[in-house]
């Protein structure tokens, strides 16, 4: 029996075969390297990590613009609004370190929770969730589910201003709500002696503030006024402020009445050269004629220099302050020497049937 050409059969059929098993481990191979090639490229392109790559850039960019509009809203304050809330996220961004990293205690990989940090200060809080969609492969595609911003607003502020001031706080009104206390007198109203009744002090609570706020204040003439804080109290105070078509009318006259005092003061002036600056019957005119002038040595007429007013707040239309400053320059004939007095005193005038009179002094 002849074997040779069965085994020459089974050799041919046995190399073919291996061929084909070959080419088919080599296409199954080639295949499978592309399922996995192209299932890491999926897998890598539906990772919540690179959705929230994309989200950073809008930390990065400083597109306030793009945060505020994927963003819970942000409780403001009374007086804030979203110019406010803008140059706060400007600020807290501006040349900062922009970096994120995951939530510890709630991020899952069912549920990404990342924190967004500006030199690793937290600053934002995002929240991932997955699309109603899917990927190849039944990979999960990733959508924003919310964006909290963390936000520190600042210490809760007060203001205090007169009844007859406009404030405005970042261009807003202040409203009744807003009301702590009102009716506090001024301590200057003692000095008018009853002769005036001076506008009384509002304090406001302002609530809190993320950003630096921008207080502007007018008077009853139309002037602004400076609002003054206290930092260390967290607390504004406005003044009564200025009336300058006012103060230009009765400068010269409140110079030359401290002027007169002055003069009236070292004895170089008659015993009744002040009463056209008093209201009649004032007691304080009664007190100054009862001190004595004459504890000062006998000297030559002073000559007054460098009188001015160094500062005018209106009350009123009718009432006003200002403080005077002048020096009084004596020669002392026992002495041989030029003395020099110093006045710088606030007085209070108020105006009485068209004069304006003196209606105290604060004595320093």
């Amino acid at each position: 029996m002849n074997t040779k050409p069965k085994k020459k059969i089974y050799w041919i059929f046995l190399i073919i075969w291996s061929v084909v098993l070959c080419l088919v481990l080599a296409g199954a191979l080639v295949w499978f390297y592309g399922f996995l090639k192209n299932y890491q490229k999926v897998y890598d392109e539906t990772r919540p990590k690179l959705f929230m790559d994309r989200t950073l850039e809008l930390f990065t960019g400083k597109d306030v613009d793009g945060i505020l509009q994927v963003s819970k809203p942000v409780e403001l304050g009374p007086l804030e609004g979203e110019e406010q809330l803008k140059a706060y996220l400007r600020e807290r961004l501006d040349g900062k370190v922009i970096s994120y990293g995951t939530k510890a205690g709630e991020h899952i990989e069912e549920r990404p929770v990342y924190v967004v940090t500006a030199d690793e200060e937290p600053v934002a809080v995002v929240r991932l969730k997955k699309q109603a969609e899917s990927a190849e492969y039944g990979l999960p595609l990733w959508e924003l589910n919310n964006m909290e911003l963390l936000v520190m607003p600042g210490k809760e502020r007060v203001l205090s201003a007169p009844s007859t001031v406009t404030v405005l706080v970042n261009g807003r009104e202040l409203t009744e709500d807003m009301i702590v206390e009102e009716g506090i007198v001024d301590e200057r109203a003692a000095h008018f002696n009853g002769y005036a009744e001076i506008p009384t002090y509002t304090c406001y609570s302002l609530g809190s503030f993320l950003c630096e706020p921008v207080v502007e204040a007018t008077n009853f003439a139309g002037e602004a006024v400076e609002a003054e804080y206290d930092s260390g109290k967290y607390a504004y105070k406005v003044d009564f402020g200025g009336d300058s078509e006012l103060q230009e009318g009765v400068e010269e006259f409140a110079v030359q009445a401290v002027m007169d005092y002055a003069n009236y003061v070292s004895n170089d002036a008659p015993y009744g050269a002040l009463d056209k600056y008093f209201p009649a019957g004032s007691e304080l005119l009664t007190g100054i004629k009862k001190n004595q002038r004459e504890w000062f040595d006998y000297h030559l007429t002073p000559e007054i220099k460098n009188q001015k007013m160094t500062s005018f707040t209106a009350f009123t239309e009718d009432a006003f302050s200002a403080r005077v400053y002048l020096e009084q320059y004596m020669y002392v004939p026992f002495s041989k020497k030029t003395e020099m007095l110093v006045t710088d005193l606030d007085v209070y005038f108020v105006n009485q049937n068209g004069f304006w009179k003196i209606a105290g002094i604060a004595f320093e």
